[in-house]
This record gives C-alpha cells, structure tokens and sequence, in this order.
C-alpha cells in the first residue's frame, strides 16, 4: 500500500504533462528539405521515407527529420520497388516507371514540396510530422 500512492503521483503527472504538451502545440507548415529511401542491405526497400524539413518560428529557422509512409506521398496508389540488374532501384507506379534513388526522391519532393508538423511553442526545436501539405505555397501571379 505505501508504494501505491508515490506511482499514482507519478503516473498522474505522466499524463497532466502528456495532455499539457497536446494543448499548447502549435500547427504550421515546413518545407521539405531532404527525402531519403530506407533500405536494408541488400536489396530490402521499406516503406516508408525519412522525410528532412526546415520551418520558421518567432525569428528562428529549425530543422527537424522524421518519417512518412511511402504511400502518402503516392496518394494510396499500388506501388512496386525493387532493384533492377544493375542495382539501381525502381518505382513502379500506375503509369510511370522511375529509375535511380535520386530521381525517385525528386519526384516525391516534387509533387509534396511541404508537410505539417506539429511544434512546442516553449521548445520549438521539438517537432512531430503530422500530414502532407495538399496546399500550394506558392505565390499567385
């Protein structure tokens, strides 16, 4: 019984600081740096991408990483990505036929340039991936 009250309090304040860190995040927007393909070696591709992004708060510029499923960027297509013979990768989806790492994370940047990501005011340098941006940001002209 003594030792019940003390991990009451302790799991108490776990979940008052896991609420208060929900209520004060702030939602905006990061451009997309970097997109990088997770492999196992040999020939094992994921599905997901790690994502690099750069977003501005109060006066500061931050960077933050984390990852995103391949298929939000595909828009829930049917996808197929192996290594051809000459040990370059391959991304097959609907109509396009995409060869080389480079070209594939081009043409994921390409058709989402941003993500939203949720930040702690207090801390702003902590950040978590929530969406893809379907907005442009662009300038109208």
């Amino acid at each position: 019984m003594p030792y019940l009250i003390p991990i009451i309090f302790v799991l108490l304040y776990l979940l008052v600081r896991q609420v208060w860190f929900h209520l004060r995040k702030i939602r905006t927007v990061a451009g997309i740096e970097k997109i990088s393909l997770c492999v196992f070696q040999p020939d094992l591709f994921l599905p997901e991408v790690r994502v690099l992004y750069k977003y501005y708060f109060q006066g500061g510029v931050y960077f933050g990483s984390g990852y995103m499923l391949l298929t939000d960027f595909l828009d829930q297509e049917e996808y197929e990505i192996y290594r051809n013979l000459d040990g370059l990768p391959v991304l097959e989806t609907g109509d396009f036929q995409i060869v080389s790492e480079e070209r594939i994370e081009h043409f994921l940047s390409i058709r989402y340039p941003s993500i939203i990501v949720f930040i702690d005011p207090v801390e702003p340098f902590h950040s978590l991936i929530d969406c893809l941006n379907t907005k442009s940001m662009g300038v109208p002209t």
